[in-house]
């Protein structure tokens, strides 16, 4: 059954189990009595939480209890999980979060998170949006002070900063460095930032669909999150970093999982490039500073806290990054004039 009010669910899926025997029709009707009081004694939320994912339902839960300690009142927000392909299919209690928030699962095919964030925003009722990923825990604080940023600076794309919450993990803690890099180089002025990752930003719906939402040609996560901030800024909107902590990112890594990453992340740089040269909205100019500023960036700013060897490993890290990172761009720009000369050929011919 669907679900027809922004304040609830009438999911059987998402009720608890039902009693056999004799009992059981009544068991019935007493949830949907129990859902009717709930529905109506639940405001219409105002702000919807997006989360997409696939088969990592432990993470996923633990982002759930995180976000039920959210500091904003209970009712007032919505949680909306796409359920991107998993298998089995999540199995998720709505109930269990019932007091704080609603909870509505959705699931699709497989399509990679750019049309599962799409999804969840086409199934939000709040007028505000913030996404993040399972493997993330919000702090209380975190969707209180987006709702506000966006509060005061209607047009904006915010985000908080975010901390690794992994940090005996060698890859993770070095993936979260790389991001901090970007964000010191390209985010100096927070009420100008240039780029904010997509496991940790808010905007308004109304602001997020003129813009057509992300892009679905990335298939996988990789750039998606740097295409859509290019493009909120050539809508003449602001990007507004908020320089608080309010989110750790726990997406545990092994080396083989940092070069996947790395290596698919270069390929949609390419892919995002191609887009920006398309539509004139800039160039590589701003990544190639970022690169010649790294060194810079690096003693400015090095891993604190860590030991030598810690820090090394770090440092090695990225110099892994940087050639991983490299041979994708470059792989995906050898496919991409592979298909071109095919074309033209095949054009030839004919």
């Amino acid at each position: 059954m669907r679900n027809f009010d922004c304040r609830g669910s009438l999911q059987l899926a998402g009720s608890r189990p039902f009693l056999k025997g004799s009992l059981g029709l009544e068991f019935i009707e007493f949830q949907f009595f129990l859902n009717a009081l709930i529905l109506k004694r639940m405001p219409v939320p105002t702000s919807s939480v997006i989360i997409p994912t696939c088969n990592r339902q432990k993470a996923l839960e633990s982002c759930l209890v995180a976000l039920a300690r959210q500091t904003l009142p209970g009712g007032s927000f919505e949680v909306i999980v796409v359920d991107d392909g998993s298998e089995p299919p999540l199995a998720l209690d709505p109930w269990l979060w019932a007091e704080k928030f609603s909870l509505k699962v959705v699931r699709q095919k497989s399509s990679g998170p750019s049309s599962a964030r799409n999804r969840g925003v086409a199934e939000a009722c709040g007028h505000f949006i913030a996404f993040t990923d399972d493997d993330c825990l919000p702090e209380p604080a975190w969707l209180e002070t987006l709702v506000a940023e966006l509060e005061e600076c209607p047009s904006a794309l915010c985000g908080t900063v975010t901390v690794n919450g992994l940090p005996g993990n060698l890859w993770s803690a070095t993936s979260q460095y790389i991001i901090d890099l970007v964000y010191a180089h390209f985010n100096a002025s927070p009420d100008y930032a240039y780029f904010l990752a997509s496991n940790n930003i808010a905007c308004r719906r109304k602001k997020f669909l003129e813009l057509g939402g992300f892009d679905t040609g990335f298939s996988k996560a990789g750039a998606e999150d740097r295409e859509f901030c290019d493009r909120w800024r050539m809508s003449g909107n602001p990007l507004r970093l908020v320089r608080k902590p309010l989110l750790q990112h726990r997406h545990f890594q092994t080396f083989a999982k940092f070069l996947d990453i790395h290596y698919r992340y270069g390929r949609g740089a390419f892919v995002y490039q191609s887009k920006r040269r398309a539509r004139e909205s800039g160039t590589m100019k701003e990544d190639m500073g970022f690169h010649r500023a790294l060194p810079g960036l690096i003693l400015r700013s090095g891993p604190r806290g860590e030991g030598m060897f810690r820090r090394l490993g770090v440092f090695i890290g990225l110099g892994i990054w940087q050639l991983v990172n490299a041979l994708g761009f470059f792989s995906a720009m050898w496919e991409e004039r592979k298909k071109s000369k095919i074309s033209e050929l095949k054009n030839f011919s004919l």
